[in-house]
């Protein structure tokens, strides 16, 4: 995972006193806030870069709210940068390209717009699905249900995603003959998908910084903040360790600096990568 290379959870899912949003599928109204408030934070990362950088907003899971989650920020930081009359940001989501046809079309738009800007610094945000960042085939089956493993661990924890959390970093993955993802696999897919974005993005951005912004889900990107904490040890004692707990809706799993050292950032709490 590159310094600067973010993902954050989905915002907030629609429930009985917080309708879906008529412009967001798959995010409640209160969650289209709270991913309008984490779009400032993301802007604030770019503007703290150096001249010339691109920051790709390009990873989602195949759930709706992954999707629209981004494009809440991408849509939020073009506001902004359009209110506060700003030219050294240039901001790019699906509806700048609509009238375009054909993706071969589009993604030579994006290029040029990249090789005659070569010191603004850009956010593309178009959401592509990263198969590493599905819950199907881990968490739950191609019929959209959840796994035998994880409606047997939701039960014993009643229904509590954190103590869930904690619980599948204990048992690994198993629960007697019940076999259900390993969090060491989970985070390493994480950052397989993130690596395959990044591969992706370089064939068209050469020789420009380069930030790779996706959006996730809890326990699976738990599972990568442990792992990137604690050396690849995925376990409930790693997780206790870091004093912190399950990521909520929108909060930001980063490499950052702080005093001139590596830190990670999972949700509020920040942990040193060196040993002092």
């Amino acid at each position: 995972m590159n310094e600067g290379d973010f993902f954050t959870r989905h915002s907030t899912k629609p429930k009985a006193d917080d309708r879906e949003s008529p412009e967001s599928e798959g995010v409640s109204e209160k969650g289209v806030a709270l991913a309008k408030r984490r779009a400032r934070e993301i802007l604030e990362s770019l503007e703290q870069s150096e001249n010339g950088t691109i920051m790709f907003l390009g990873g989602t899971s195949d759930l709706v709210r992954t999707k629209s989650t981004a494009l809440i920020y991408g849509n939020e930081i073009q506001s902004i940068v359009s209110e506060q009359m700003r030219n050294d940001i240039l901001v790019f989501v699906p509806k700048d390209l609509e009238n375009i046809e054909g993706y071969s079309n589009k993604l030579a738009y994006l290029v040029k717009q990249i090789i005659t800007n070569p010191e603004k610094k850009m956010v593309i945000d178009f959401p592509l699905f990263i198969k590493e960042f599905s819950f199907v085939g881990d968490f739950a089956t191609e019929e959209g249900k959840w796994t035998q493993y994880t409606r047997e661990m939701l039960r014993r924890c009643g229904d509590d995603n954190e103590k869930f959390l904690r619980n599948w970093f204990d048992n690994q993955g198993i629960i007697g003959d019940l076999r259900g993802p390993n969090p060491k696999e989970i985070a390493e897919k994480q950052l397989a998908g993130l690596n395959r974005l990044r591969v992706f993005a370089e064939k068209y951005i050469s020789g420009r910084p380069l930030i790779i912004g996706s959006v996730g889900h809890s326990w699976s990107l738990d599972a990568l903040a442990v792992y990137l904490a604690n050396k690849g040890n995925v376990t409930a004692d790693a997780f206790d360790k870091m004093k912190a707990k399950m990521i909520g809706e929108t909060e930001m799993i980063k490499l950052t600096q702080k005093n001139g050292k590596q830190v990670l950032q999972y949700g509020e709490v920040f942990i040193p990568l060196e040993e002092e």
